[in-house]
């Protein structure tokens, strides 16, 4: 008969407790860096995300027009403003047109739009440039509310997202991995 030595009868010691904790706020992270689906917004937005979008859109164009229109309210009679407007106004009347599905005025504001770009072409450089930049600001004014109302409505579905579908299950896998952790490093010694 023989007597063989026990080396390790203890396990590694990953707590499974702190392990299941760990577990827990990687899935309430994940809750947050999973990425947003369209089907998502829709259903927490009740499919109102974009008529939100582009509430968000209008909104700033409008307000890049009328910032330019008190720029330029002390001086009204700057050509380079006036075509401007005109082309501005041609824009909008499109958009509405096209909101309203009204063809008539959709082509009313194409033949008006039409009118004030070759009016523009006929301009001096000087006058032209100056538009450029006029557009450019509206331009830019639209992105920036683009990507805000974008990131708005993704921060909102995030925030609307249960958290126990998230944090239950990374603790759950938490736990699991500990205890597996410490079984499997009882038997590979032995």
């Amino acid at each position: 008969m023989s007597v063989s030595v026990v080396t390790n009868t203890e396990p590694k010691n990953a707590n499974i407790f702190a392990t299941a904790a760990l577990g827990g706020a990687v899935g309430g992270a994940i809750r947050y860096f999973k990425p947003v689906t369209k089907q998502e917004i829709d259903t927490v937005l009740f499919g109102e995300s974009d008529i939100i979008r582009q509430n968000s859109i209008r909104q700033a164009r409008k307000s890049a027009i009328n910032d330019i229109v008190k720029m330029f309210s002390k001086n009204r009679d700057n050509k380079a403003f006036e075509l401007f407007m005109e082309r501005a106004k041609a824009s909008v009347k499109y958009a509405n047109a096209k909101e309203a599905e009204n063809a008539t005025a959709r082509r009313e504001a194409v033949k008006l739009a039409t009118i004030a770009k070759d009016k523009i072409k006929a301009a001096p450089a000087s006058i032209q440039k100056e538009i450029k930049s006029l557009t450019q600001i509206v331009i830019n004014k639209v992105k920036a509310a683009r990507v805000l109302s974008e990131n708005a409505l993704k921060d909102a579905v995030k925030q609307a997202r249960p958290w126990p579908a998230y944090i239950l299950p990374g603790v759950a896998l938490g736990a699991l991995f500990a205890y597996f952790y410490n079984v499997v490093g009882t038997i590979s010694k032995d």
